[in-house]
């Protein structure tokens, strides 16, 4: 009804730019890009001059994989004014190319030219991406100080830390993201993932997480990141910990039956209570999911040959033997 609506003001303006454009706007909008893209081009076949039409069409041409076409209205709109949002979707057009060192020229122009929270990410991350974890960590680490309220900015600090080996401040910065947000799970996400690489911070990041799973109570990474959090607040991870971490990894793994990692983790908290027969289950689902994946493989070996099944556990350990055969081939050919 809506949409009705739109269509029947846009007829009433006689302008043909003004009624396509408006039309693409709102479908844009909508997200429905297959429908704005007539109207943006015709309006922009109608008035190329108009820059906010221009820049659009050439975002929307971007998205979908439309490249050259995206390219050729951005290089055309930065022959008559240099503005940074210009250069940030170039460097995204070049990007989506794989023209890597040109991408990372274009958000370099633009976070000198207008050096915003989001041209900062976009350097910093392309970076990142791209293996230039020192020049990543200058611009994250500039971008914090101008944006100290920024999350995104505060996790692309971390991932610079933790990438260069400098895993108490990437926690640091980790957990600042956090308190910055809590409801921000992509900065959980990322703090669970380095859970266990700071001695020092390692009450606090649990802390932290377990806020994440009480907040996210059917959320299985929230579960499980607390849980391994859990597991490694002592060295090797005692039986008691081993206890506490139990209900979360059990929530885990209900929330979410296809978490392959949480049914291995599960499987070695089994082990470790002792109850054999399910941490083999648990390796058999994670296998079922992931069939190469050695290390359940080898706990499966292990527990076989302990229970005196022989032929199981030999046909485990083959599989463990054949899969490292096949990862030093294909390091060799790499």
């Amino acid at each position: 009804m809506f949409a009705g609506f739109v269509l029947l003001l846009a007829s009433v303006n006689p302008s043909e730019f003004q009624s396509n454009h408006r039309l693409g706007e709102f479908y844009l909008g909508q997200h429905n890009f297959v429908r704005a893209l007539p109207y943006l081009e015709k309006a922009y076949s109608a008035d190329p001059a108009d820059y906010v039409n221009a820049f659009d069409l050439a975002t929307l041409y971007l998205q979908l994989k439309k490249n050259s076409q995206a390219r050729a209205i951005v290089t055309d709109l930065l022959g008559k004014e240099d503005r940074a949002e210009l250069h940030n979707l170039l460097a995204d057009i070049e990007e989506a190319d794989g023209h890597v060192d040109e991408a990372a020229r274009q958000y370099e122009i633009a976070a000198r030219l207008d050096p915003t929270e989001k041209n900062l990410f976009d350097l910093g991350s392309e970076l990142l991406n791209h293996r230039g974890f020192e020049p990543a960590l200058k611009v994250f680490v500039y971008a914090a100080g101008q944006y100290p309220k920024s999350v995104r900015v505060r996790v692309g600090l971390g991932v610079a830390h933790y990438s260069l080996g400098q895993y108490d401040e990437a926690v640091a910065a980790l957990c600042g993201a956090v308190d910055l947000d809590p409801k921000d799970t992509k900065a959980y996400d990322f703090l669970g993932k380095m859970y266990d690489i700071s001695p020092q911070y390692a009450g606090a990041v649990s802390t932290r997480l377990a806020h994440f799973a009480e907040t996210y109570p059917t959320s299985a990474a929230a579960n499980y990141y607390y849980a391994l959090s859990l597991r490694r607040r002592t060295l090797g991870g005692s039986t008691a910990n081993a206890a506490a971490a139990e209900p979360f990894l059990r929530k885990a793994v209900r929330n979410d039956p296809a978490f392959t990692a949480a049914h291995y983790e599960l499987g070695l908290l089994c082990e470790d209570l002792g109850a054999a027969t399910e941490a083999i289950q648990q390796y058999q689902i994670a296998i079922r999911q992931e069939p190469n994946l050695e290390k359940a493989h080898y706990r499966l070996a292990r527990l076989y040959a302990k229970a005196g099944d022989a032929a199981k556990a030999r046909q485990e350990f083959a599989i463990v033997d054949k899969l490292k055969k096949t990862q030093q081939t294909e390091i060799i050919e790499k």
